[in-house]
């Protein structure tokens, strides 16, 4: 029989369509084992969905935190300083509307129509002072408090409004200005800098001032340049557009700071007497801090993405039996081999695929709820971050890298050295600690390296699932010894517990897969949970150590009034701040550093109490003095140059007054006297020459005045020592001086005060008690005056405090420093406990609204509620997985059962053993997943010490476990787990009769 000869060209196209129809086939059966397994399936696709859904929120939610935060930083800016200003500053060599010409469409083309404002200093008119002002369209910057807005200004009436001032306004031929009104400047003007005046120290305190010039102002620039009487002085012209806090975006702060840098460059090219600003290091600053927390929120990225490798690799080990029993079946039936490849590659697609599209859809639409109710603009953000190329890629290389990982985990053998089974999970596990360690040993990241990016946020990014990749290696290698001790401790059991611990010890690999992820996912779920409790914490360390007390009192530096001048709230603690040379001193007295809020025990290795107890004086360190009544009379005599005498009396409120008494006449005895305040102390007579004295060589620095003699003063001074060129001779009913008195140096005879003899103790910070001398102690400068101190304690640091510190008792520090200096240890804060003061001229700041401000930040809230969103999304898919498990054990593990049910196992029996082994992988699972969680945490908070709202960390930030959150958490996660296996293995047994199971594959 002859066989037809077929032509090539035909035989070509029937091997294409041949190999096109086993292509669809293979495509075909993977359809119908997708649909047979439906539900297992589903539970695969929305665990990497869930996975990529909170990667997308991550990226989103990253521009959405940066975007509020510009916001809120350019509507924190004062109007003048958020606005671009071209400032030109002359005579009349320029018209106003050549310069108009110049400013106004230069600043127009960034955006929004600027203000123009003009300003006369105190010009003199007719005689008479007054401050003028012009702005264009007034009437939407000030509130009239009487008379009515002024109409357009023009040369023959020029409308004002006076807003400032108790003189006439003036009123010329070549300046017709008419008061029709007066009115408030609003505080939201861009030009408020150039309306107020400033306060005065007299007139802050009620003191008598003489009288001001009127500030008034006109609606209209033009008409008021051109004024004949203004021709020849000195004004300025602004043009000022203010940016809203809406119109600055992350993706639009570099675009927005070079277009002002082209403005400026063309203005000012146009005249030397033009200058421009505007917020580009303010914009700058705040991008870069919003950056740094963008760059911090790559760890959840990179939990995102351990996550979803987690749960696929899980997924992969619960289809991995199904899938070989396929393959075994359509290699017998002659499947090639690229075929059989070709369809775990297709499965292994379409499951990575599905999961990450459907995510990735769901990702934007919460993305874009989140944009829409911050009040960010939705299209711009999504544009920008899920939507962008970046995004886009990320989502193709997440679902291609899902599926080459679920085909290699179906495919991929184990390599054995000698009797170790080494596989490429242990060479990967291996290099991530080399990794981690490397990362480590960088150092901790700042603000500034966060924003600058680099290697960094990579590192950042990758950190998650290093330490995921080794815990669950590490977890993997410890399973197996843990089962087979399990195994033995299970022969003498109940029949269920031996038949677990059987199963899992002679079948340890799916259920290693199940422990790795549960190690992961509980790990990763702690370490949010943790972080986002130490990130509280940190917030909450931050107010108490900022503000220490409830209500913390300060001088206000425009009215200049002393702390020492306000009556003193109930409980009060006076607290002294100086300045010293490197360091700041803080006098507390002893009693109260126990109850300062804000300190923590790793301040310093001695307990706080302790520290108190070795600053606190043994006596009384109150200021000694004579006490006085209403007058202070001291009788004197000399014997040589009469000199001046003047008496330094410290006064109730423990303020200071110098009284001059007057000269002595020389030796007949004189009383001199001066009426001092009730309840007033003597604390030291000072003396100064008469007359500039006599003049003296000195050592070859020339004839300077001196006076020199032995004094007498009567009286009981005993407890009193000379100063400064006076030697003291102090007898029961007198005292005798010995003086050499001159200019340069202060002379005087006082009381000996108690911190005169001994160094006063001092806790200070390490680098202070290093450069201690012998027997610990340490020279300071305060102000031009040296003080010595003993260190008897050493803390890293204390509240209220940045930088090196002196911690004195504060009654002690203010004896010794008012000796040295009357007045220098005045308290210069009052914390108060309780209810709140009235603060009267002091300002006051307070724990309560330092700890609103510091949750509205926008980025301290989108991180702690990023946290709070991941640590939910890791526990969801741990019960997920735990799903996924039990129902894999009920299918893969089918044959095994129905053998023990034939063998007369009863249903309640197998129950207790797939419920049982559920039982010990979730339990491994949450011992492995709390080490990782805590060794995940404390490792980021060695790397990145910041704040919520990612500034530096002051104090610096702990690890901070909350307990009852985490005990509760891990509870209610054992009770939901239990239910779920339960509910799960109750489905699969719920027949009476035997051989409801069916072999894999059947």
């Amino acid at each position: 029989m002859h066989r037809r000869r077929v032509p090539p060209s035909d035989r070509a196209v029937g091997e294409d369509s041949g190999v096109s129809r086993r292509i669809a086939y293979v495509f075909f059966l993977v359809r119908a084992r997708l649909a047979r397994r439906v539900g297992r399936v589903l539970l695969v696709v929305a665990g990497i969905a869930a996975g990529a859904a909170v990667l997308v929120c991550v990226l989103a939610g990253a521009q959405v935190m940066q975007d509020r935060s510009l916001a809120r930083a350019v509507a924190t800016l004062s109007p003048a300083d958020r606005s671009v200003q071209a400032v030109w500053f002359g005579t009349n060599e320029a018209s106003w509307q050549s310069l108009d010409r110049i400013a106004r469409p230069a600043l127009e083309a960034l955006g929004g129509k600027p203000v123009a404002v003009m300003l006369y200093r105190e010009a003199s008119v007719g005689g008479r002072l007054v401050d003028i002002r012009a702005v264009d369209g007034l009437g939407r910057f000030v509130r009239v408090t009487s008379g009515r807005l002024p109409r357009r200004c023009t040369a023959k009436r020029c409308e004002v409004l006076e807003v400032g001032g108790s003189l006439p306004v003036p009123h010329t031929a070549g300046l017709p200005l008419v008061v029709v009104g007066h009115g408030i400047v609003s505080r939201s003007a861009p030009f408020a800098q150039y309306i107020q005046r400033p306060v005065t120290t007299g007139t802050s305190l009620g003191y008598h001032t003489p009288q001001t010039p009127p500030l008034v102002i006109a609606d209209g620039v033009n008409a008021l340049s051109h004024a004949p009487e203004l021709e020849t002085f000195y004004r300025s012209y602004a043009w000022m557009l203010p940016l809203t806090p809406g119109s600055v975006h992350p993706w639009t702060v570099s675009r927005l700071t070079s277009e002002i840098e082209r403005t400026r460059s063309q203005i000012e090219t146009s005249s030397t007497l033009f200058q421009v600003d505007g917020p580009i290091q303010a914009l700058q600053a705040a991008a870069a801090t919003a950056r740094a927390s963008e760059r911090r929120l790559l760890l959840l990225g990179g939990q995102a993405v351990a996550l979803l490798l987690a749960f696929t690799l899980l997924a992969a080990a619960s289809l991995r039996r199904d899938v070989e029993a396929s393959r075994r079946r359509l290699a017998w039936l002659g499947a090639p081999g690229w075929q059989l490849e070709l369809g775990t590659l297709a499965e292994a697609a379409a499951v990575a695929v599905a999961g990450t599209v459907i995510g990735g859809i769901v990702g934007t639409g919460l993305a874009a709820a989140v944009a829409g109710r911050a009040g960010s603009a939705v299209g711009a953000v999504l544009a920008h971050s899920a939507l962008s190329s970046t995004g886009l890629v990320v989502g193709l290389g997440l679902a291609l890298v899902a599926t080459l990982l679920i085909a290699a985990v179906l495919r991929a053998p184990s390599a054995r050295t000698g009797g170790v089974r080494v596989t490429i999970a242990d060479v990967a596990a291996a290099g991530a600690f080399v990794a981690i360690v490397i990362g480590v040993t960088r150092g901790p990241a700042s603000t500034g390296t966060l924003a600058s990016g680099g290697g960094t946020g990579l590192f950042l990014l990758l950190l998650p699932g290093l330490v995921a990749l080794v815990a669950a290696v590490v977890g993997a290698r410890l399973l197996s010894p843990v089962l087979r001790a399990g195994e033995r401790v299970g022969r003498r059991g109940p029949i269920s517990a031996r038949l677990a611990a059987l199963s899992l010890a002679r079948n340890p690999g799916h259920a290693t897969v199940a422990v790795v992820f549960l190690v992961v996912s509980l790990g990763l779920a702690l370490f949010a949970g943790l972080y986002r409790s130490t990130l509280l914490q940190g917030e909450h360390d931050a107010v108490t150590y900022a503000v220490p007390a409830d209500y913390v009192l300060r001088e206000n530096p425009e009215l200049l009034v002393p702390v020492s001048a306000v009556p003193r709230p109930t409980g009060a603690t006076p607290v002294l701040r100086l300045e010293a040379q490197h360091a700041t001193v803080l006098g507390i007295p002893a009693k109260a550093i126990t109850g300062v809020d804000g300190w923590r025990s790793d301040f310093s290795s001695t307990p706080l109490p302790e520290l108190a107890r070795r600053l606190e004086p043994a006596g009384s360190t109150a200021m000694r003095g004579k006490p006085l009544g209403r007058v202070l009379r001291v009788m004197v005599s000399t014997s040589g140059n009469d000199v001046l005498v003047n008496g330094l009396v410290r006064t109730r409120s423990g303020t200071f007054q110098s009284v001059p008494l007057g000269a002595t006449q020389g030796a007949r005895p004189v009383v001199l006297s001066a009426a001092v305040p009730a309840g007033s102390r003597l604390v030291e007579l000072t003396f100064g020459l008469e007359n500039r004295g006599r003049l003296s060589s000195n050592g070859g620095t020339g004839y300077q005045p001196v006076a020199h003699g032995v004094m007498t003063i009567a009286g009981d001074w005993r407890g009193w020592h000379g100063t400064g060129g006076v030697r003291a001779n102090v007898l029961p009913a007198r005292a005798r001086l010995r003086y050499l008195l001159t200019t340069e140096v202060v002379s005087g005879f006082r009381a000996t005060q108690p911190t005169d003899t001994t160094p006063i103790p001092a806790v200070v910070t390490p680098a202070l008690a290093d450069a201690a001398g012998p027997g610990g102690l340490l020279p300071l400068e305060v102000q031009d005056e040296r003080l010595t101190v003993k260190v008897v304690g050493v803390v890293d640091r204390f509240p209220s405090v940045t930088g090196d510190l002196v911690l004195l008792d504060g009654p002690t520090a203010q004896t010794a420093l008012d000796t040295l200096s009357p007045g220098l240890g005045a308290p210069s804060e009052l914390w108060v406990n309780g209810a709140r003061p009235s603060p009267g001229p002091l300002d006051i700041v307070s724990q309560s609204s330092l700890s609103r401000l510091v949750r509205s930040d926008p980025l301290a809230r989108g991180a702690l509620i990023a946290l709070t969103g991941a640590a939910f999304v890791a526990l969801t898919l741990a019960l997920l997985g735990l799903v996924l498990v039990v129902s894999s054990d009920l299918g893969d593990e089918s044959g095994e059962l129905f053998d023990l049910e034939t063998q007369g196992a009863e249903p309640a029996t197998l129950r207790r053993h797939l419920r049982l082994r559920a039982l010990f992988v979730t339990a491994f699972g949450i011992a492995g997943g709390l080490l990782t969680g805590v060794a995940l945490g404390a490792l980021v908070l060695n790397l990145v010490k910041l704040t919520a709202g990612a500034l530096p960390a002051q104090p610096p930030l702990v690890l901070s476990i909350d307990w009852a959150l985490l005990l509760l958490a891990v509870a209610a996660f054992a009770l939901l787990a239990a239910g779920i296996v339960a509910l799960v293995t109750w489905a699969g047994f719920r027949s009476a009769s035997a051989g409801r199971f069916r072999e894999v594959g059947a």
